[in-house]
C-alpha cells in the first residue's frame, strides 16, 4: 500500500463530515459504508479530514520551518512550539518504522499522513499506539467541537414529525431500538450508533452499520452463525468477519432523513418497564458519560501532544463546548425521557407510545 495519485472523496455526514483519502474502500466509526461523493460535495462539508497513506521516505522535518530545524520530543511524538504539526516515529519490527504526520488541527484544516506499516500493524488502542481509525475519531470529534458542532454517541430516527435522538449505555439496545422504529413502524431512519448536533438540528451519521450485532435485524444465516460464534466466544468482535452491509440494504434510501430539529431526547435503561419525565440536569450528566465512553480526544496521546507545541488547540475549552452543546441539546428537547424494559426489543413500541 503506497502513495497514490488517486483521490477518493466519502461522505460521512452530507454538508457536516467529509473525508479525501488515497484508500478506497475507508472504515471507520463515522463510516463503515460510505457513500462516494464528488470533489465539490466534499469541499462543501463544514469539516474535510484529509488521509494519506505514503511510502517512508515523504517523511521527514522538511515540513517544518527552518527555525524549526531542532524539533521538541514528546515521548515518540516530535513538534514545534507553533507549528500546526506533529510527527510520530516509532522502530518497529527488522529495521521497518511506523511513521505518522497529523497537521492543521488549529487551522481546522486536518491532515493525516501513515506509512504502509503504521496502518497496517496498528489496528487498535494500546498506550499511545492507536490505530489510524482512533485517531481519526478523536481529532473529528475534537475538530467538530472547535466548530460548534458535537459528535454525539446516539440513535435517531423522525416519525411524524418528532425526532427522536436515543442514548444508552453500551450494549443496551439504542441501535435495535430505531432500526426497530424504523423497520417495524415506518419511522425514518437518521443515525443508529453516532450523531452530530449543534445542539438544536441532528445531522445524520448514517453509515456506521452496527447493527449486524442484531439478529433482529440481520437476518442472513451467515449473520446468524457470527452472532452465535460472538455470544459463545467474545473476543471474536475485534476480528471483522463478513461484509458489513449498509443501512440501505433494510430500509429505502429515501427513508434516510435530511438534518432535522431535535423534539424529544430519550435514555434507555435496563429495569421493570416504564417511561418517565426527567429534567435536564439529570439527563445533562448521563449524555455527559456516555460521550466520555465513545469520545478520547481528551485523553488522545496525539492531541496531548499537539497542544502541548500547540497551546492554542485548547482541549479544555473543546471539553467546556461539549457539555455546553449536550446541555443544549437536553434543554431545547420538547421531552426528555428515561425509557426502561428488561427486553431491548420493547424499547420502541414504549417510546412510539409515549410519543402519542
Amino acid at each position: 500500500m503506497e502513495s497514490s495519485a488517486l483521490e477518493h472523496y466519502f461522505l460521512a455526514s452530507p454538508g457536516i463530515l467529509g473525508v479525501r483519502t488515497t484508500l478506497p474502500n475507508l472504515k471507520w466509526s463515522f463510516g463503515i459504508n460510505m457513500p462516494s461523493c464528488s470533489a465539490g460535495e466534499f469541499e462543501s462539508c463544514a469539516l474535510r479530514l484529509d488521509l494519506q497513506v505514503v511510502r517512508n521516505q515523504e517523511f521527514s522535518t522538511n515540513g517544518f520551518k527552518p527555525g524549526a530545524a531542532v524539533l521538541g520530543k514528546y515521548h515518540y511524538f516530535s513538534g514545534a512550539q507553533g507549528e500546526d504539526k506533529l510527527l510520530y516515529r516509532r522502530p518497529f519490527l527488522f529495521s521497518s518504522e511506523l511513521l505518522l504526520e497529523v497537521s492543521g488541527l488549529v487551522a481546522n484544516k486536518p491532515s493525516i499522513r501513515v506509512n504502509p506499516t503504521y496502518y497496517k500493524y496498528v489496528s487498535h488502542r494500546f498506550m499511545n499506539l492507536h490505530s489510524v481509525g482512533y485517531i481519526m475519531t478523536d481529532i473529528t470529534a475534537l475538530e467538530l467541537l472547535r466548530m460548534g458542532y458535537v459528535a454525539l454517541h446516539c440513535s435517531a430516527f423522525r416519525v411524524e414529525g418528532r425526532t427522536v435522538v436515543v442514548f444508552a449505555p453500551p450494549n443496551t439496545g439504542k441501535t435495535l431500538t430505531t432500526m426497530t422504529a424504523c423497520m417495524d413502524h415506518g419511522a425514518d431512519f437518521l443515525a443508529e450508533d453516532l450523531g452530530i448536533s449543534d445542539g438544536s438540528v441532528l445531522y445524520p451519521v448514517p453509515w456506521t452499520s452496527t447493527f449486524r450485532y442484531y439478529s433482529k435485524v440481520e437476518k442472513s444465516a451467515s449473520a446468524r452463525v457470527i452472532n452465535t460464534l460472538t455470544n459463545a466466544i467474545p473476543f471474536i468482535e475485534l476480528i471483522s468477519i463478513g461484509k458489513r452491509r449498509p443501512v440501505t440494504d433494510y430500509i429505502d434510501g429515501c427513508r434516510i432523513a435530511q438534518p432535522s430539529q431535535i423534539t424529544d431526547v430519550v435514555l434507555l435503561e435496563r429495569g421493570q418497564e416504564e417511561v418517565s419525565q426527567c429534567t435536564t440536569d439529570e439527563i445533562l450528566a448521563k449524555l455527559v458519560n456516555l460521550n466520555r465512553f465513545e469520545f478520547w480526544y481528551s485523553k488522545s496521546p496525539l492531541i496531548t501532544a499537539y497542544e502541548y507545541f500547540n497551546p492554542e488547540l485548547d482541549v479544555a475549552g473543546a471539553i467546556k463546548t461539549e457539555q455546553e452543546l449536550l446541555r443544549k441539546t437536553a434543554e431545547n428537547a420538547c421531552q426528555r425521557l428515561v425509557v426502561r424494559a428488561s427486553d431491548p426489543a420493547r424499547y420502541a413500541s414504549l417510546i412510539l407510545g409515549a410519543l402519542g
